[in-house]
Parts: C-alpha cells; sequence; structure tokens
C-alpha cells in the first residue's frame, strides 16, 4: 500500500517541473514530430528566437490566428519549455487531456475571471519558467491582432517577467476560426521581439502597456508577412509553389 501511495506523488514531481528530464525529453521528442511536419507542410520560418531569455521568469505575448499558435510559437523556442493557458473544454476527452497537460498547459474557463488558473500562472512565474497567453482571449477573425484583455497586467505585476512579444503570421490562412480542419499546405512564421521589463510595462500604465504590445506585435506580424511574401517570391522563380 505504501508504494503505491507514493506512486502519484512521484508522478507529479516528474510531469509537474517543466525542467524534469523525463519531461523535457517528452518535450523535445514532440518537437522533432512537429517540427518534421511544419517544414515539410508549412515551410515554417523563425526570426528572433536567440532574443529568448534563458533564464528567469518569462512571459510571451503572442496574437492568436489558429489552434496551430501554440505549436509554431514552440517550434522555435523550444530550449525554454513553457506553459501556456488551453480552454477548460479542450480537457474533457481523457486522452488529449493527457497530452496537453503532459506538455504543460493550464486550463482556464475563457469567458470568466478564473482566478484558478491566474494564480497558477503567477506560480509558474515566480518559480522562473516561461508561460504563453494569447491576451486577445479568442482567434482573431480577420487575421489582425485584436485588442489586449487586461488580466495580462496582473501576471506582470504579480510574477514580474521578462516580457517577449511574439507574432504569428500565415496561420490564419491555414486554419482560419471558422474552418473545421487545416489546410495540408501553406506558409508561416513567427518572429520574437525583443525582451521587455516588466517595470517598463507597468511604468505606461495598463492601457499603455496593452497598446504598446500590441502594436509592438502588430508591427511584427505585418513584418512576418513581408518576409514570407518575399520567400513565397523565390519559391515561385524557382519553380516551387504550394500544392
Amino acid at each position: 500500500m505504501r508504494a503505491n501511495s507514493q506512486q502519484p506523488a512521484a508522478s507529479a514531481a516528474v510531469w509537474g517541473n517543466p525542467d524534469a528530464p523525463l519531461r523535457r525529453a517528452w518535450w523535445h521528442l514532440l518537437h522533432a514530430f512537429c517540427y518534421a511536419w511544419f517544414a515539410l507542410c508549412y515551410r515554417h520560418r523563425a526570426w528572433g528566437s536567440p532574443r529568448i531569455p534563458r533564464k528567469g521568469p518569462v512571459l510571451y505575448v503572442s496574437n492568436h490566428q489558429s489552434f496551430f499558435d501554440p505549436i509554431i510559437v514552440g517550434l522555435a523556442a523550444h530550449q525554454r519549455a513553457f506553459h501556456a493557458l488551453a480552454r477548460s473544454s479542450l480537457f474533457g476527452h481523457r486522452v488529449f487531456a493527457w497530452l496537453i497537460r503532459s506538455l504543460n498547459a493550464i486550463p482556464v474557463e475563457r469567458g470568466s475571471s478564473d482566478m484558478a488558473a491566474m494564480r497558477k500562472c503567477i506560480d509558474v512565474l515566480q518559480a522562473g519558467h516561461a508561460l504563453m497567453i494569447f491576451p486577445e482571449g479568442t482567434r482573431t477573425p480577420d487575421g489582425s491582432t485584436q485588442a489586449f484583455a487586461s488580466g495580462m497586467m496582473l501576471l506582470i505585476k504579480r510574477g514580474r517577467p521578462r516580457v517577449v512579444p511574439v507574432a504569428i503570421e500565415g496561420a490564419y490562412d491555414i486554419w482560419p476560426r471558422w474552418r473545421k480542419g487545416p489546410r495540408l499546405t501553406g506558409r508561416v512564421g513567427v518572429m520574437y521581439g525583443h525582451p521587455i521589463e516588466p517595470d517598463t510595462l507597468i511604468q505606461m500604465g495598463p492601457e499603455g502597456a496593452l497598446e504598446h504590445l500590441r502594436q509592438t506585435v502588430e508591427t511584427m506580424r505585418q513584418d512576418v508577412a513581408k518576409r514570407i511574401a518575399t520567400d513565397e517570391h523565390r519559391w515561385t522563380q524557382m519553380g516551387i509553389s504550394d500544392l
């Protein structure tokens, strides 16, 4: 009986810490699979990944274009396993719930002030880990970056992370919110901005900081769109295009 009672605690110790050896091995295994998938089907490109801090609490603030977004962000940020919020309805299927929990997903009730999820996010940052959020709250209706929700400022004030703006482009064209499944081919890109110190954002005030981050992400998204278009032109000149 004692051995059985210790098994859940041991499992929690292994899977609760994103830096645990078993969990890091699982993270990198899935990264290798997703990297091959997205390189082959979506010609994934990334810019700015060396800017990601290697130590200390980090908050990735990204626009939200599709269900693929956590994968797209993680492909070039895999050197640091991160936690991410996921709507609670995704945890309804036992196998899928296990999968996303093993990848550090934190369930959140969308459309409400889920303080339990907020406390978990603060705990993650105060422990020195990385956290990814989509402050738009839902997928974009048109590909552009929508207004950011104010709850992010509480994370910045309490967790004291360095904030890395992240811009995704192309995912909306592959899997927009009105489409049941993704297209099989396309182009996606992601850009990581320069880290912003928490005090810099706090001094701007909530509205100023949110708009500054939104504009930063949107400017980066437009930059990625131009880079993808340039690459696409080069591929076309070589006689290669999407199927």
